[in-house]
């Protein structure tokens, strides 16, 4: 069993037992697309939020216009105390627009509404997705326990197996070999504590609200890895905590198309070097490249030894052709997209209070 410590605080599921703590204070994020509205994860989900109950859920939607109060009306059945943030709505729109906000957006966009509101209900964040099959509520226990014990980030790690077969493809296949590749090539703390997650892109988070209003906050999909980009400078390897949050079973999205693995990889890098180029590392690409497809190899080879040994499935043909096409992601970031951290804006949260409706 796994209890060795890493380079920060990791805290292991040992037992069945879970860290009791006070929800006073406490405020759930929820990011919620169209998608997930009454889907049986979902309203497994919120059933399990509402039998912890945290002070406050707020849950950060992005849908069309005809079916926001009809989710509205179903968040509401629940007993739960609910804010509800129409994130692409049209006041919403019109008010960022106006204080010059406008941009490409996404989940980090809305979660990033969704904290700076957060951040006046509560002491205590905590951040989770609403589509895993296997949720449970002690979650959100488990991410907030290190907060109250001084930690100012927490990150949530897990295993992502379903249907006899290995998932978490991006991590596992792209982020997670491409920073030790560029461990090796580059010797910096940044990289260290990049390389200090066990899974890097989990949407599973808890924060301080003190800290919330002076992060930037990446518009979509590298929302993840710019977090930890920004608790590096904040929290740093003495005030960061990862915890075990065991097996997970949620959606899986296609290689391809709109919001595919493929796409999700371009924006996973652009975050990535854009962090790297911000802390001084010069990277050179054509270098980074061959790096990352020699440790992805590594990797792999170690995967399909591990699902031998656990009775998986694996296909060695489909992880390669997945590191042949992520490969083409690694290239200079573009510009820096992120959202303007909340201190920095002249806009106040009661603006987005109103826009949310």
């Amino acid at each position: 069993m796994d209890y060795v410590p890493g380079e920060v605080t990791t805290l292991h599921k040992l037992t069945e037992k879970n860290p009791e703590c006070s929800m006073e204070d406490v405020v759930v994020v929820v990011p919620m697309l169209e998608r997930d509205f009454r889907l049986d994860a979902t309203e497994w989900t919120f059933s399990e939020i509402e039998r912890i109950g945290p002070e406050k859920v707020i849950v950060a939607l992005r849908c069309e216009e005809q079916n926001v109060r009809d989710i509205y009306e179903w968040l509401n059945e629940f007993d739960l105390d609910v804010k509800m943030l129409w994130c692409n709505g049209n006041r919403m729109t019109e008010t960022l627009r106006e204080k010059g906000l406008e941009g490409r957006n996404g989940k980090g966009h809305d979660i990033w509404l969704a904290l700076g509101l957060a951040s006046e209900y509560g002491e205590f964040i905590v951040c989770h997705d609403v589509d895993r099959k296997t949720y449970v509520g002690e979650d959100i226990s488990r991410l907030l326990f290190p907060l109250t014990e001084g930690n100012k980030f927490v990150k949530g790690y897990y295993a992502r197996i379903e249907n006899d077969r290995l998932y978490g493809r991006l991590c596992r296949l792209f982020y997670a070999p491409l920073v030790r590749s560029l461990r090796g090539l580059y010797d910096t703390p940044i990289l260290r504590y990049l390389d200090a997650f066990r899974y890097g892109l989990s949407g599973e988070f808890g924060i301080k609200s003190q800290e919330v209003k002076g992060i930037k906050m990446e518009r979509g999909f590298g929302l993840e890895v710019g977090l930890i980009g920004e608790a590096f400078n904040f929290a740093g390897f003495e005030s960061t905590a990862q915890v075990d949050l065991g097996v997970y079973e949620h959606f899986h999205r296609e290689r391809s198309g709109p919001n595919g693995l493929a796409e999700m990889s371009l924006q996973v890098s652009d975050a990535l070097f854009d962090i790297l180029r911000r802390e001084g590392v010069k990277v050179k690409y054509d270098v980074a490249r061959r790096a990352y497809e020699s440790m992805a190899s590594d990797f792999i080879r170690q995967y399909e030894l591990d699902a031998k040994f656990n009775g998986l499935r694996y296909d060695i043909q489909e992880e390669c052709a997945q590191v042949e096409e992520y490969r083409e992601s690694i290239q200079p970031p573009g510009g820096d997209a992120r959202m303007a951290s909340w201190k920095e804006l002249e806009m106040q949260i009661k603006d987005i209070k109103r826009a949310s409706l």
